[in-house]
């Protein structure tokens, strides 16, 4: 039997792999390159957004702070300490807009008056650090400013510090019931976190973010007084 060709030399054989291999190695720079830099994108976008997006959470809820009535206290920031720095916490009651169950068994559906808060832990993972988390509550009951739901808003914080503007001055605390049954004119959030940044030789950079929320000046409805007995008619 004549065979009609004849098979690959071993140099050309080389040669293919050889070429094989510089393509596969140029797919893979290529992969790779884009990878990365699709990751230093990602964590830029990241790092620069986190802190302007919890904020802006934050002034949404703030915004819609009122006072139901005069019977307990419905605003309370309270001055604490943290880890290393400033871990302040504030309770009160929104109309921010949430949607969700009040129990296990209840159907979803939309609330217009909430139970909100934030408050700071220290992290288990990075000492000396801490966790800001927001507190929802779905409605108002006889205990306005406890239990609800927490969710982590940022797990590299340093810092958060919360003032409350009294006419000319700046406070550190406000209690609603002490201060007549008013909200603050302002209140001033300051958040001091660790935001990833691959050009840092940690990956990470302390950011600071700042905000200014004017309130609506409002005093608490007062409950109405109780009717008189009716006299009998003679």
């Amino acid at each position: 039997m004549i065979r009609s060709g004849r098979g690959f030399t071993l140099l050309e054989v080389l040669l293919a792999v050889t070429l094989l291999a510089i393509l596969m190695a140029l797919i893979y720079g290529v992969v790779v390159s884009t990878v990365q830099a699709q990751q230093r994108i990602d964590a830029i976008t990241h790092g620069s957004e986190i802190g302007p997006a919890i904020l802006n959470q934050i002034r949404q809820d703030l915004t819609g702070a009122f006072l139901p009535d005069s019977l307990q206290d419905y605003f309370v920031g309270q001055d604490r300490k943290q880890g290393y720095g400033d871990g302040d916490r504030v309770d009160f009651i929104s109309s921010v807009m949430a949607y969700g169950t009040e129990t296990s068994m209840s159907r979803p559906m939309f609330h217009s008056v909430n139970e909100v808060g934030y408050q700071v832990a220290e992290s288990p993972d990075h000492p000396g650090e801490l966790i800001l988390y927001r507190r929802l509550d779905l409605f108002v009951d006889a205990e306005a400013l406890q239990a609800g739901r927490l969710a982590v808003l940022a797990d590299r914080v340093l810092s958060f510090n919360i003032e409350y503007r009294k006419k000319t001055e700046w406070v550190t605390t406000w209690i609603s019931s002490q201060a007549e049954h008013t909200l603050p004119d302002a209140v001033k959030v300051e958040l001091k976190m660790r935001v990833p940044d691959a050009s840092a030789k940690e990956g990470t950079v302390e950011r600071t973010y700042a905000t200014i929320v004017a309130l609506v000046k409002q005093e608490a409805v007062k409950p109405a007084p109780p009717a008189a007995p009716q006299q009998p008619q003679k």
